[in-house]
């Protein structure tokens, strides 16, 4: 085989990959999910909230349960056969907040960044 060959085989492959592990809707929602559940809870750690104190335990349960809400209604995904961008609307406007390729999903940094600095003030 020639190199040409090899390396049209080559892109192929890296492309039917790219296609067959694209993440599902599903799996975008989990990832925000996860960083906005971490979230809360380290802000109830930070906030020294007594999980024996069965208000606090109350508030945490529909705290995430608050969260899965939302994200179910305000989050989906654009999908472009070989990757995937994540999408929340937030006042009427759809704003892009990560993507999606080889079954993994990745946040923008902007997203951490600004749980960080509201968890930290």
């Amino acid at each position: 085989m020639k190199n040409n060959q090899i390396g049209i085989i080559a892109v192929v492959l890296v492309l039917l990959v790219a296609i067959f592990t694209n993440p599902s809707q599903t799996e975008h929602k989990e990832k925000i999910k996860e960083t906005f559940t971490n979230y809360y809870q380290k802000s109830l750690d930070e906030n020294k909230i007594d999980s024996e104190n069965n208000f606090a335990a109350l508030g945490s349960l529909l705290g995430e349960t608050l969260i899965n809400q939302i994200i179910e209604k305000a989050v989906t995904r654009e999908n472009y056969v070989i990757f995937s961008i994540t999408k929340i609307t937030f006042k009427g406007e759809k704003k892009s907040i990560g993507y999606g390729i080889f079954g993994n999903v990745f946040l923008s940094k902007k997203i951490e960044d600004t749980l960080n600095k509201n968890l930290n003030q």
